[in-house]
């Protein structure tokens, strides 16, 4: 029913009442409409298909609005906003190769890490040549390959295998070769940003809000919504120091705004920056990108990616083997990755909160979940991000016992 307070669907239960008033209505006081009645049974059978419509009726009634609106319907709302759903992002990073100078390494070649994520090579690398048969690394120890000199090759453009979040990595890793080659000996990747799932209804509204409150509202709000148009970004803080003195807890200079996003690709979240940041305004950060007016003039744009914080998982699992599935453990894994890195910048990493994914594991009897920023120091408790910060899974980091 529809009126003044919008649209009512009534209950299964409403629907057999109504319906069996109707048919006492039709035959009379002494009709038999019971559960176990053929005219208890004819009208709960109805009463099952009137409920499906009226579930149906009320999706309709609220596709037409942001807040209720889901899926395809939202796409379309925001449509008319002129926004489009983000697509899934493949991560973009640095790759420094080891090995036997002079030996190119083919574009197309696949590195693993060790938690098994995929990435690849998209340009021809060669390894130039250090003057060195011996090569000392920390961590790592000395690289030779006979009498041959080692040599070094970087690229920028070291792609994820595939799409989606998980596949970001702040920092520098150890990675492996997935088909293995004698002339390579070390490999380390580094700064893996942009990665990206396929945007959730949840933020697509809220690009879709905060669009409609740019327009009357404060330049900033239109600085937010212009980054949050760029695909990969989760969310933005803007730091605004308006003082003659240096904000030493941010690295804010004085007179100047510092930026911080949480994903996407820095020259696109510059782009972005730039578009939207009134002129004269001094943007701060150590991220810095060059971008060129329309009269040729060159301008920098500043801003800074959030401190990442590794997180830590220790899992205590009773489970029942009949029906724990073969890739259970993995699952649980993902499960951890999955949450974390949906918490967004200054957010609060709930540790409850992994019991209902884990818990959604067929086979999974008991589940005991700690988790901390430390390997060593793991607890029942809740992990607090500052408004500067965000959170990933640390390399390895999730212990099942």
């Amino acid at each position: 029913m529809i009126d003044k307070n919008g649209f009512s669907r009534p209950s299964y239960e409403e629907l057999v009442k109504e319906l069996g008033l109707k048919w006492r209505e039709l035959f009379g006081e002494n009709a038999q409409i019971n559960a176990h009645s053929v005219g208890g049974i004819l009208i709960r059978v109805h009463a099952y298909f009137l409920d499906k419509l009226h579930q149906l009726a009320e999706v309709v009634y609220n596709s037409q609005f942001v807040d209720s609106a889901i899926g395809t319907t939202l796409d379309q709302l925001a449509a008319n906003a002129g926004i489009t759903r983000k697509p899934a992002q493949t991560a973009i990073g640095n790759v420094k190769i080891y090995g036997v100078a002079g030996y190119e390494v083919p574009a197309g070649t696949l590195f693993k890490t060790s938690d098994e994520l995929m990435y690849v090579t998209t340009e021809d690398i060669i390894l130039k040549d250090t003057g060195k048969q011996t090569l000392s690394l920390n961590n790592v120890g000395n690289l030779a390959h006979g009498t041959d000199n080692i040599g070094i090759g970087t690229s920028r453009y070291l792609y994820a295998y595939d799409l989606g979040a998980k596949y970001n990595k702040d920092g520098s890793f150890v990675a492996r070769q997935v088909t293995p080659v004698e002339n390579i000996l070390h490999v380390e990747i580094s700064d893996m940003i942009g990665g990206a799932e396929v945007e959730a209804d949840e933020d697509l509204r809220g690009r879709i809000t905060l669009a409609n409150e740019a327009t009357a509202s404060s330049p900033y709000n239109g600085v937010l919504a212009s980054i949050k148009k760029v695909n990969g970004v989760r969310s933005v803080r803007i730091v605004r120091n308006d003082t003659m003195e240096d904000d030493n807890v941010t690295n804010t200079p004085a007179k100047s705004i510092h930026i911080f996003v949480d994903g996407g690709y820095k020259d696109d979240i510059a782009e972005a920056i730039f578009n939207s940041v009134a002129a004269g305004v001094t943007t701060a950060g150590t991220q810095v990108t060059t971008l060129k007016d329309i009269a040729g003039q060159s301008h920098e744009v500043k801003f800074d990616f959030p401190v990442r914080r590794a997180v830590f998982a220790e899992i205590k699992l009773t489970k029942n083997e009949d029906a724990y599935p073969q890739d259970g453990d993995e699952q649980v894994k993902q499960a951890v990755q999955d949450y974390v890195s949906s918490v967004g910048m200054g957010s609060m990493i709930y540790y409850s909160y992994l019991y209902q994914r884990i818990y959604s594991i067929p086979g999974v009897v008991v589940a005991d979940v700690k988790i901390g920023l430390s390997k060593t120091e793991v607890s029942a408790q809740d992990i607090e991000l500052s408004d500067l910060e965000t959170a990933e899974v640390a390399d390895n980091g999730v212990i099942l016992k």
